[in-house]
């Protein structure tokens, strides 16, 4: 008997284990017909809203590229037709221009950017732009702006930081001057537009300064040519005057540069002079051999008796031109003793004659630092250099002219 009442409780139990499995595998399928629905719903919704916005975007409303397609690129579906320029509300927009974009938010203030491309992707009719971005002092890292001195609404970062956007999403142009930091800003009444200084890391979530290591050459191509933009628009840019600060240099150090002088009977006799041609002998040393007889990979240049001379031609010219304004001399020293030991390009240019002291002494920071004339970079001005497009890390972020 209890056998009996034992398996028909197993039986009962089976059953309801059966019955909870069943229930469980109905729910289931329930829950991803539902799923499936509410997705084939909102597929559903948003072809609707495709459709509308198409029919509401009347061709007069709508972007045009402007010319002959400039090239092709990309095969099926990622082809793409490139243009120069395109004409929106019946303004001409180009390459390199600047511009204000329609936020996301309508509360926020205009996205800025640079206009790098202008294209349509196949199958598509409307026209598309790759933009560079611009990023205000509250869009990045509080921490990175604490300090910052200038709180002026002009102020812009540059980035590297590039998404895709429709042209319609363009309001207007407007103007971005790029300038060193150790130069004068334009004056607002005379030149009104944006100032960039620095460039915002958007990945490291970095600030940079122009004249930073840390750019590849297609960076720093694009860099001095926005530079060499804002000087032909504006005109030079003066320097800000302020005292360098005097740097260690080791006595050994100061005793074998100035013994090399005096054997080649170039002491001034003026303390400060004869200070900076020590240190212009000891930015430009290693980039020559100590021996007479070159070896494989050696320098052409054999210090000191082909430096000595070059040095002294160009600490002669900077004397020559700011004899009036000693602190103006020192200070246009340190930052040519700085570029010359930082950059190999630059002291190898002297060297070897390609730049000549009067050269030199009219260059610029970010031209020293590069090694190149600001001729020899607007050269490159018709024909801009590319850069791979950076991968987008961060949403774009706005910026509203004064």
């Amino acid at each position: 008997m209890n056998q009996v009442s034992q398996d028909e409780d197993n039986v009962a139990l089976s059953l309801l284990n059966m019955s909870n499995s069943n229930t469980k595998e109905t729910e289931k399928k329930q829950m991803k017909r539902k799923k499936d629905c509410e997705e084939k719903h909102e597929k559903k919704r948003k072809t609707n809203w495709t459709k509308k916005m198409e029919l509401e975007w009347r061709p007069e409303d709508c972007a045009q590229p402007l010319g002959e397609v400039s090239k092709v690129t990309g095969k099926g579906a990622k082809k793409k037709s490139h243009y120069k320029t395109f004409n929106f509300r019946g303004t001409e927009y180009g390459l390199e221009d600047s511009v204000l974009l329609v936020p996301d938010n309508p509360n926020s203030k205009p996205y800025g950017a640079i206009i790098k491309d202008i294209y349509i992707p196949n199958k598509e009719k409307y026209v598309k732009l790759a933009v560079q971005w611009f990023y205000r002092l509250e869009d990045v890292d509080k921490k990175l702006v604490a300090k910052w001195e200038s709180k002026d609404s002009r102020n812009l970062f540059y980035s590297f930081h590039r998404d895709e956007v429709f042209a319609e999403s363009v309001k207007y142009k407007c103007v971005v001057h790029f300038v060193p930091e150790n130069k004068q800003i334009p004056n607002r009444s005379e030149h009104h537009g944006f100032i960039v200084q620095h460039v915002y890391d958007f990945v490291k979530k970095k600030l940079r300064k122009f004249t930073d290591n840390v750019f590849n050459v297609h960076q720093k191509n694009e860099i001095d040519r926005l530079v060499a933009k804002t000087i032909l628009r504006v005109g030079d840019l003066p320097d800000i005057e302020y005292m360098g600060k005097a740097k260690r240099r080791s006595p050994k150090a100061g005793t074998v540069y100035k013994s090399v002088l005096e054997d080649f009977d170039l002491l001034t006799g003026d303390s400060d002079r004869d200070k900076r041609l020590e240190e212009l002998l000891e930015a430009v040393k290693n980039e020559c051999r100590t021996t007479k007889k070159k070896q494989a990979r050696d320098s052409d240049f054999y210090w000191p008796d082909d430096v000595v001379p070059v040095v002294r031609a160009l600490e002669q010219v900077l004397y020559d031109s700011l004899a009036e304004d000693m602190s103006k001399y020192n200070h246009k020293l340190e930052i040519m003793v700085d570029e010359l030991k930082n950059s190999r390009v630059l002291a190898r240019r002297l060297l070897d004659g390609e730049l000549k002291p009067e050269q030199l002494a009219k260059m610029e920071s970010y031209e020293l630092m590069r090694g190149y004339t600001f001729d020899e970079i607007k050269a490159d001005l018709e024909e801009p250099i590319l850069m791979k497009d950076a991968p987008s890390t961060s949403k774009s972020v706005g910026h509203k002219e004064d």
